[in-house]
């Protein structure tokens, strides 16, 4: 297994794993690629920060029963745990379109990465977004794996000294990477790659948006058990 930790010629940070040769019919032969980039400027940030905390009360209002919190530990009184009830990307915030953009552009350099540049398809997601107060944090968590399994995202808008760590699937804590939450990064990373957000010690909070991109496979297999999820997801655009 080989670390990667290297930069495009874009500014895109890598990190993540390769194999090694094999030299066995099971040695271990799978890749995996996190990329982050400044794609939002702080005044922006600022923009999404104010609108997102705006959101929060009426959301809770609107949607009392918590959808579970994703095995975050945030716990059902948060806006993370109403995941399945609506989809920041169908907000109607002037800001969205340019996030559906730059998650098309980190897909595009990730299959660029993974020699899947033949691959094509439409793609979908499912957005929500995380507000961490003092004291605050996330357990290691997962956003799926199963056969559908595709790409998670995470853009910091409002962080302090906070961090999130990913882990690699097989040798977890000996082998990871922790990346600081930096306003207005886009973090890619694969849905099944675990991970975990460090205590908010600040009084200002942490405002995370998260989703899960989805291929249209995903979309149209009724068999799947998240028709929810599938109602609600929106189309982010063609790679």
């Amino acid at each position: 297994m080989i670390d990667i930790n290297i930069t495009l010629e874009d500014g895109t940070r890598v990190c993540g794993w390769e194999a090694d040769t094999p030299l066995t019919p099971f040695a271990p032969t799978d890749n995996y690629y996190i990329t982050y980039k400044q794609v939002f400027s702080e005044e922006e940030c600022k923009e999404w920060n104010d609108y997102l905390l705006e959101q929060e009360p009426l959301l809770l209002a609107e949607h009392i029963t918590s959808s579970g919190d994703g095995l975050t530990g945030v716990g059902p009184n948060t806006i993370t745990s109403r995941y399945g009830y609506f989809n920041v990307l169908s907000f109607d915030f002037h800001l969205v379109a340019k996030l559906k953009a730059e998650i098309i552009k980190g897909v595009k350099t990730i299959l660029e990465l993974s020699n899947n540049r033949s691959w094509t398809d439409t793609l979908y997601a499912n957005s929500w977004f995380n507000v961490l107060r003092r004291g605050e944090g996330m357990d290691v968590h997962a956003h799926g794996y199963h056969k559908h399994s595709f790409y998670g995202f995470h853009l910091s808008i409002n962080a302090k000294e906070t961090a999130t760590s990913y882990f690699h699937p097989i040798k977890f804590e000996m082998s990871a990477f922790h990346i600081p939450n930096k306003i207005g990064e886009l973090t890619l990373f694969p849905a099944y790659v675990s991970h975990g957000v460090s205590e908010n010690r600040h009084e200002a909070h942490r405002v995370s948006i998260a989703g899960d991109i989805k291929t249209s496979s995903w979309l149209d297999d009724p068999t799947y058990g998240q028709e929810g999820l599938q109602k609600l997801a929106v189309e982010v655009g063609t790679v």
